[in-house]
């Protein structure tokens, strides 16, 4: 029996409108400004905003997505969605499909709903989401997912989004600072943060019957086990077919979600590891380097091209 095959790199980043979708629908000079905004943190002009949301429109349509929505993470735990329709009126009998400037730009919620830790009377009950330029827009299960951060209507932040986003800012600038006294001039200092590497896969029909699971989303209830005994008969246990179907389609979702930004790491991870003479990460450099290849986006390409070089060098060359 011949089993179905997985191209990854067809999946990979197929349901994310990232820089190469832009490059290809957004005319040079829009595009250019949101590279600026990315890496200088300047603002967009209206102007380029509303290019950016009919793009983004555009998209996600051919996509199948009818609806667009501000998806924030609120102080609960969980994420939030704020759902509208790309459908208006177009002043007769029929509709066109639009997403404006403002739309993209800016949402408005019902802040009251949310914990704001008591920093805001009740009367001062609306929030506000505002569009994230410098995360992708993505579409889940037929929506277009806008990531924005969230504010309550006086300015206080309820979200957990803004807060990493300032940190990352101090981060670039205490960075900068220490490269500066390694001779080494940077402009901006990007941080990443990988996906979660453990997780816990409950039957849906047994975690209903746990209360505890369900309201606090860790167990609560039961004895504990016997020092050194934690879940030995599960580690490293035969994967049952239905958790590894879960598991394959899992993968293949996350394709198609996530960039070659990772490969791109470990390739240079492997550069710093050959340089300090460790000729074991020779092969390891070879098959990463073919695999950022296989992946054929233009900025993974750009990027190998105009800046890898500048990791191969010391810092002695980098001075010269």
């Amino acid at each position: 029996m011949c089993e179905k095959t997985t191209n990854v790199p067809a999946l990979f980043g197929k349901m994310v409108f990232g820089e190469q979708q832009m490059q290809q629908r957004l005319p040079a000079a829009a595009y250019q400004k949101w590279q600026q905004c990315l890496a200088q943190g300047t603002p967009l002009d209206r102007t380029t905003a509303g290019e950016i949301a009919n793009a983004m429109k555009d998209w996600a349509i051919e996509k199948g997505a009818t609806h667009y929505t501000h998806w924030f993470q609120p102080m609960t735990g969980v994420t939030a969605e704020k759902h509208d329709s790309f459908i208006t009126r177009d002043g007769k009998d029929a509709v066109v499909m639009e997403l404006s400037a403002k739309e993209l730009s800016k949402g408005e919620a019902d802040a009251s709903s949310f914990p704001s830790g008591g920093l805001r009377a009740t009367f001062e009950a609306r929030g506000y989401t505002a569009w994230d330029p410098t995360s992708y827009a993505f579409i889940k299960d037929g929506c277009l997912c806008i990531p924005t951060a969230f504010c309550s209507y006086t300015g206080e932040v309820l979200d957990k989004k803004a807060p990493l986003l300032r940190s990352m800012c101090c981060v670039d600038q205490a960075a900068r600072r220490i490269l500066a006294l390694f001779g080494q001039a940077t402009e901006k200092v990007v941080t990443t943060v990988g996906a979660e590497q453990e997780y816990f896969l409950v039957d849906k029909e047994m975690w209903e019957q746990r209360k505890d699971l369900v309201y606090t989303g860790r167990t609560l209830f039961g004895a504990k086990v016997p020092k050194g005994q934690e879940m030995e008969d599960h580690y490293f246990g035969i994967i049952k077919p239905r958790v590894l179907a879960f598991m394959k389609e899992l993968d293949e979702e996350l394709w198609k979600l996530v960039k070659a930004a990772d490969k791109i790491c470990a390739y240079i991870k492997c550069i710093d590891e050959k340089k300090a003479g460790n000729t074991e990460f020779d092969r390891a450099a070879e098959s990463t380097l073919e695999a950022v290849n296989a992946l054929g986006l233009p900025e993974a390409e750009e990027f190998m091209r105009e800046f890898l070089g500048g990791y191969k060098l010391t810092l002695d060359e980098i001075k010269e």
